[in-house]
């Protein structure tokens, strides 16, 4: 995902939470211009990221997600699922992908 402004809500005074399932990924936080040197962290299974304040208007983007066996780091979620029919789709999903979930107060 490219650098990018949650920009579409009304009221930018509100935070956004971010919260990460699945592969490690590298998460990179700029400034308020596309010219601004980004920060660069690593966002695991079950981080949460809160853009609140000046970060809120900040660009920011994920440009790698770690799908590799050795640098995922999906075992402590891997863990939590039981090893039956139902969970088994999730399982082969989540080994090789990321899941973001987003709250946000649009109105």
């Amino acid at each position: 995902l490219g650098g990018h402004l949650d920009d579409m809500e009304v009221d930018w005074s509100k935070p956004i939470v971010s919260m990460s399932l699945g592969c490690k990924a590298i998460f990179l936080l700029g400034g308020k211009s596309r010219d601004d040197d980004p920060l660069a962290m690593f966002l695991r299974s079950g981080d949460a990221v809160l853009m609140s304040g000046e970060a809120r208007e900040c660009f920011h983007g994920v440009p790698r997600i770690f799908t590799d066996e050795e640098h995922s780091e999906t075992t402590a979620l891997e863990n939590q699922l039981s090893i039956n029919s139902s969970d088994r789709c999730f399982l082969d999903y989540i080994r090789s992908s990321r899941i973001n979930i987003n709250i946000r107060q649009v109105f």
